[in-house]
């Protein structure tokens, strides 16, 4: 007697078996692609943010270099002014420049409802977007006293020795800048 011969393939369930792994290991991978695009999307996302907020405070930090040196180690208080309620504070700066005829510009950085603006005498008073709604800004200043204060010239005098910039966004939470002042 012969031996039956053997059959070469695969059975049905061999199949149907093969068929389901591959399907899991597809599902797997596309939920880990889709994971790493979400988070290239968000790594993306907050890149952004904080290169505005460098930006932001190089624009600041450029401005107060700006400043006219302090006379006899005082800052005059038309140089500088705080001045507001806390969510609406304004920061006025009276600074040199050469595009006007003048000799100053007077830059102010004002917090709204809709985010922190930016003017300025040279660019005839046109308010540009430093940051949008999602921001909040508070300002102090550091006197050579050892106080913080949120609005200057102060009625009890002080000489300001430092300017501080708190930016909080519910994203990247609260970011503190501080700039030491001529």
């Amino acid at each position: 007697m012969r031996p039956a011969p053997r059959q070469s393939g695969m059975t049905l369930i061999e199949l149907l078996v093969a068929m389901s792994v591959l399907a899991v290991l597809s599902v797997m991978g596309y939920k880990a692609f889709s994971a790493l695009l979400i988070s290239r999307e968000h790594l993306m996302s907050t890149s952004t943010q904080w290169i505005a907020l460098a930006r932001a405070f190089r624009q600041i930090e450029r401005d107060l270099g700006g400043l006219p040196l302090p006379d006899a180690e005082r800052m005059t208080p038309s140089a500088l002014r705080l001045d507001g309620e806390p969510a609406a504070q304004r920061l006025i700066l009276t600074v040199f420049s050469a595009a006007r005829a003048s000799g100053r510009d007077i830059l102010v950085y004002q917090q709204q409802s809709d985010g922190l603006s930016w003017s300025s005498l040279r660019a005839g008073g046109a308010t540009e977007h430093v940051f949008g709604a999602d921001y909040r800004i508070r300002w102090r200043i550091l006197l050579d006293d050892g106080r913080w204060v949120m609005h200057w010239p102060d009625a009890n005098g002080g000489v300001p020795r430092a300017l501080e910039m708190q930016v909080t966004q519910n994203s990247l939470g609260a970011v503190t800048r501080l700039w030491s002042l001529p």
